[in-house]
């Protein structure tokens, strides 16, 4: 099954994965940054990596975005940029999913628990995110995301639109 998902998010840009930003990330979320090509998961939040000095911050709640930008305003070696209404999501459910994802883009993209990695599908930039068993986050710009939802749909949904959901 795939399900657009309401997206709260925000970028960790840092100079250092081992500097004093990092440590604060890790202070205020109790999960240190992701090593590469990984996410960290708590019940809230999500911390995936994107490049050796940024990490993504995903959450389907406000709270704890705004809670993380609150705790990182004064930290030393970073910043906090929010990216709420800038990404849109789809979540992947079901012992499928992982077909589904090689016929969207690649087999390399059928992730285990606690990875992230990024990839085209439909032609577009797409962080991957396996958040928990048979569960995965499809994060696109907001620019593309009706394109992707429509990808979704002709690759998934013979029986119309109503199988694939429409974003807001």
């Amino acid at each position: 099954m795939v399900e657009a998902v309401p997206l709260h998010a925000a970028t960790l840009r840092y100079f250092s994965p081992a500097g004093p930003f990092a440590a604060a990330v890790a202070a205020a979320t109790g999960m240190p940054v992701p090593t590469p090509l990984t996410a960290t998961l708590s019940q809230h939040l999500v911390l995936a990596w994107l490049r050796p000095t940024e990490t993504l911050a995903l959450s389907e709640e406000g709270a704890p975005i705004a809670e993380l930008r609150e705790r990182l305003a004064q930290a030393a070696g970073g910043y906090v940029v929010d990216l709420t209404g800038g990404l849109k999501a789809f979540r992947v459910r079901g012992a499928r999913g992982p077909e589904l994802l090689c016929r969207l883009g690649s087999a390399a993209l059928a992730l285990r628990v606690g990875e992230a990695r990024s990839g085209r599908f439909a032609d577009v930039p797409v962080l991957v995110v396996c958040v928990r068993v048979e569960e995965t986050l499809l994060v696109v710009d907001r620019a593309y995301a009706e394109h992707l939802r429509g990808w979704i749909e002709a690759t998934v949904a013979p029986n119309g639109r109503d199988a694939v959901p429409k974003l807001e």
